[in-house]
């Protein structure tokens, strides 16, 4: 915004020079523009005298004479002009003040009237206006439709609009309100499922019913491919998710930023199914999606394994540039509110963004305290990178059910919004769902 100001103010400095060009020459002028006239006509009338003198000598003949008061009035017509051209700058030195005021003053009008003058906002401001409109916009629909319920496009209007606006109980009412419709729109039934997904931070059996019905009703519906590849992948059905995703692929640009975000995530789907089957999931090894509350391996592996990894840590991370590292602590105050088996969720959130996670990791009560890193081969999601975020915040979840949903007695903790690349982010879990 800074630089915007400096650049505009530049410019009107050096239209102004150019613009006030004129009158600094005529300020140089050393004759006053009252006596020009009067010195004009002084001349004029010597010379005529000593015409006149030199014909009554009769060193000049009448023809002479003539011509010679011919190109005297010339002379006096051409100096007149001059003199009232020279006046006229003299006299419009006032003008020149008033211009350099009004330049200014008329640029300023002409842009707010012409121009986009929220766009030198920061940022955080643009958002927060467009925030606040829709806002109102979505409040004066609803109420509209409360007096026209009967209508299928305007409750899927407002779903939209609530669901950009991170209301997700107020968007799955408004998805409800469609009617029958719904049922038949595969495009529909992937948005509400998408909308669940980042309302319950994951999939669950009934997005995944959704994707299903989607899928069902249209095969090659691109939100569908999309979300049907995730969760795939979330579930550690590689082959699955890169059979959806390559279905995709055609629907998009090639080379476009969609199609490289798809491939990246075919690539990572390769990848990790060269073993096969699902993996075994010890404790602090979660692979990217695992964390969705509803997936069996989140009810926690096999007695054997558990028993194994009991005094056993996470596998330490590297940090790097693209991930969060800190410490989780438990507050002493609540800290006989946890048992050792309680299921400790770390997941990354973008602070101006969804609120499905970034990047998310599992451990158990009895490894806190405990270091965490969290980086993009975490991600829930991998076309949804912590990497992508401008600011995350982190959040802690001790859960009593084993899932990553909100309950009550979950004991819970989160950070202040940090950068990606951020270390030693201390977060004390120090607070009790009611």
């Amino acid at each position: 915004m800074t630089y915007f100001y400096l650049a505009a103010a530049t410019l009107v400095v050096v239209a102004l020079l150019l613009l006030l060009r004129p009158w600094w020459r005529s300020g140089r002028r050393t004759v006053s523009a009252d006596f020009l006239p009067v010195l004009n006509a002084a001349i004029h009338r010597d010379r005529l005298a000593e015409l006149e003198r030199d014909y009554r000598n009769g060193t000049l003949s009448a023809a002479d004479l003539a011509e010679a008061r011919e190109e005297l009035q010339r002379q006096l017509l051409d100096d007149t002009a001059a003199t009232e051209v020279h006046a006229t700058e003299s006299f419009s030195r006032s003008s020149g003040i008033v211009l350099a005021i009004l330049v200014p003053l008329v640029a300023v009008a002409v842009y707010a009237l012409l121009g986009s003058p929220a766009a030198v906002l920061p940022v955080a401001v643009q958002a927060q206006r467009a925030s606040a409109d829709m806002e109102q916009l979505a409040e004066k629909l609803a109420k509209k439709l409360e007096q026209n319920p009967a209508n299928p496009e305007g409750w899927a209007m407002l779903a939209r609009s609530y669901k950009s606006l991170g209301r997700w109980d107020e968007a799955e009412r408004a998805f409800g309100r469609i009617g029958p419709d719904l049922e038949k729109s595969a495009e529909l039934l992937a948005e509400l499922a998408e909308m669940l997904v980042q309302k319950d931070n994951g999939f669950t059996p009934r997005s995944r019913e959704l994707i299903q019905k989607a899928l069902r009703l249209e095969p090659e519906n691109m939100l569908a491919l999309f979300l049907g590849g995730g969760e795939a992948f979330a579930g550690g059905r590689y082959p699955e998710a890169i059979a959806l995703w390559q279905r995709l692929l055609p629907n998009l640009e090639p080379g476009g930023e969609d199609a490289r975000m798809v491939e990246a995530s075919i690539a990572q789907a390769r990848e990790r199914s060269g073993g096969g089957g699902r993996p075994t999931i010890a404790r602090g090894d979660v692979p990217p999606g695992t964390v969705m509350p509803q997936d069996d391996v989140h009810k926690g592996v096999g007695k054997a394994s558990a028993d194994k990894a009991t005094d056993a840590k996470p596998a330490a991370v590297k940090a790097g540039a693209e991930s969060v590292s800190g410490r989780v602590e438990l507050a002493a105050a609540i800290k006989d509110k946890a048992k050792p088996d309680d299921i400790v969720f770390i997941f990354a959130r973008a602070v101006d963004g969804p609120r499905m996670p970034l990047a998310a990791l599992r451990a158990r009560a009895a490894d806190l305290p405990m270091d965490f890193v969290l980086d993009d081969s975490q991600a829930v999601m991998p076309s949804n990178k912590l990497s992508s975020a401008q600011q995350v915040r982190i959040e802690v979840r001790i859960s009593k059910t084993g899932s990553a949903n909100p309950g009550k007695g979950d004991l819970t903790g989160k950070s202040a919004a940090v950068k990606p690349g951020a270390k030693g982010v201390k977060i004390v879990i120090d607070q009790i769902d009611p």
